[in-house]
Parts: C-alpha cells; structure tokens; sequence
C-alpha cells in the first residue's frame, strides 16, 4: 500500500460519495504489495451495473473491476 494510491482511492471515493451515488465505502488492504478490496454501500434504487461502471471509469486505473464489491445498505 501506498499513501499516494490510499489518497487517490479516497478522493476518488469521496467525489462518488457526495454524488449521492453511494452511502459509505471501505478500503481493505491485505498487504503491502496487494491490491486494496473496495467495497461499497449503495442505496437499493441504484444499478449494480451502473454504479460498477461509474466506480471503475471514476478510478481511471487505480483499481480494477474485481476489486470491487457493492453491498445493499
């Protein structure tokens, strides 16, 4: 893990945060070399598709598509 990555994920997080398109997130880092799982809360009205395009298009290549999970709150 790198604070920079770290940063640029939370930024990136937050931004689809306050667009209301999600309710919280976490990072999970299972070591230093690993890439983090990203998971996410959503609200029910929203597409799992639609949200797994916007996380991976906002990410821009921090983060693949794999690394992500959407939770219903």
């Amino acid at each position: 893990m790198t604070a920079q990555l770290h940063d640029l994920l939370t930024e990136a997080l937050e931004s689809i945060k306050s667009g209301g398109l999600i309710h919280k997130y976490s990072l999970v880092w299972a070591g230093r070399s690993e890439a983090p799982r990203i998971i996410v809360c959503k609200p029910a009205d929203i597409s799992d598709d639609v949200l797994r395009r916007t996380i991976v298009s906002s990410l821009a290549g921090l983060a693949a598509d794999s690394q992500i999970t959407i939770e219903k709150d």
